[in-house]
């Protein structure tokens, strides 16, 4: 048996087949490890052997065991090996031991950290989103057991004597997050206060202060004078509209858009009037975007705020926050990138439908995953993007957080 950290919903999960409304069969490329490729290279079951042949095949750019081969993806992104009630041949004929480690695992996510491993859910999965993403009382970690042999692939590695800090910033992370009696756009602003704040020590002096700086940033949470200077900061929807308009417009310009995604970015577009068109008006956009967000937005989010707090919760612990980028605040800005992005496709949806309800919440959160998070090339250019710009400043991050 091995020791590995899990958030508790994790004990929860299960596929729900073909009850599932997605598919994960569709919108990225599978890669095959070696072990599998093989395994299929051997198997003479008549129902499938011809498909594993034509529609598995090796990836010869691959330079590891992990990404030695791939399924073939037909012209609408789907696995060519799923069969027309979304779910897997290979499942049905051979077993699910037959499986790559690709397809075994998804939506579980694994990471280590230092000697430990770490597991838990990519929300790109509707059932994962909403074990997730529902629990009212916020997330919570438990250590348990697996044994040493369970099927798995490390996402991300992260080693402790490269960041000796990370379980004081990955704790003081999510014990500010999950602090409630401030709005959740308080809390991440003064998040990002507090990055801002040690990155510009230097390293012996983050050794000495450290401690006393977290105090300091998790007390502020309940100084009424600190918090109402935040609250009047101005916000300013022009630039957060019209940088969430070249963001989704960059998104728009490659790679796979599922059915789903296409029909909440059309509501967020007509909703908020921001279509990409000589007609387009940024007055017309912030009026319907104020409406939508005192209507629908704040009233839901004050009855159920715990649902973007777990996103939040989630991308921090999956991610290995705040060291999955070259620099805390980088981590940071993206990690608001990625909130600002939710948040402004719930406001134009609920612009355009005249409500916002949780089916509405999860499913833009689940789809929004899986157009966005698993699509490194869209990330990275975005975060270039942001550094090309001059956007990866915390007076930037004030307007994308702010209303």
């Amino acid at each position: 048996m091995r020791s590995i950290l899990i958030p508790k919903y994790l004990e929860e999960f299960r596929c729900i087949g073909g009850a599932c409304e997605d598919t994960c069969c569709a919108g990225w490329n599978i890669t095959i490890d070696k072990k599998t490729y093989q395994t299929y290279r051997k198997v003479r079951n008549p129902e499938i052997s011809d498909d594993l042949k034509q529609y598995v095949k090796r990836n010869r750019k691959a330079n590891n065991d992990v990404e030695y081969a791939k399924f073939i993806l037909d012209e609408n992104q789907n696995c060519k090996m799923m069969l027309d009630d979304g779910l897997c041949s290979i499942h049905k004929e051979l077993g699910e031991e037959f499986l790559c480690n690709t397809c075994a695992i998804y939506p579980r996510h694994l990471t280590k950290v230092g000697e430990s491993i770490e597991k838990s859910l990519t929300l790109s999965c509707p059932e994962a989103a909403r074990i997730v993403l529902l629990r009212e009382d916020g997330l919570d970690f438990i250590e348990t057991e697996e044994p040493k042999n369970t099927r798995g692939l490390i996402a991300n590695e992260l080693k402790l004597e490269n960041h000796p800090y990370f379980w004081d910033l990955r704790i003081f992370t999510i014990q500010l997050l999950q602090s409630r009696q401030q709005s959740l756009e308080i809390r991440l602003i003064i998040l990002g206060l507090f990055f801002q704040k040690i990155e510009q020590l230097k390293r012996q002096e983050l050794a000495k202060y450290l401690p006393e700086i977290m105090k300091d940033y998790l007390n502020r949470l309940d100084d009424v004078e600190f918090i109402e200077s935040l609250k009047n900061i101005d916000g300013n929807l022009n630039f957060q509209i019209n940088i969430t308009r070249g963001l989704i417009r960059y998104r728009l310009s490659g790679g796979y858009l599922s059915e789903k995604y296409i029909k909440i970015l059309e509501n967020l577009l007509k909703g908020l009037e921001i279509e990409d068109k000589e007609t387009f008006e940024i007055e017309n956009a912030i009026s319907n975007y104020r409406y939508a967000f005192n209507q629908y937005y704040e009233p839901f989010i004050n009855k159920k705020g715990y649902i973007l707090e777990n996103y939040i919760v989630n991308y921090v612990f999956k991610n290995l926050f705040p060291y999955d980028y070259n620099s805390l605040f980088e981590s940071y800005m993206m990690l608001i990138i990625h909130f600002n992005l939710i948040k402004l496709h719930l406001i134009g949806m609920a612009a355009k439908q005249k409500k916002l309800d949780e089916q509405m919440v999860i499913e833009c959160i689940q789809q929004l995953s899986k157009v966005i998070e698993h699509n490194p090339s869209y990330l990275e250019g975005v975060r270039e993007g942001m550094k090309e710009s001059d956007y990866n400043t915390m007076a930037h991050m004030f307007v994308m957080i702010k209303s």
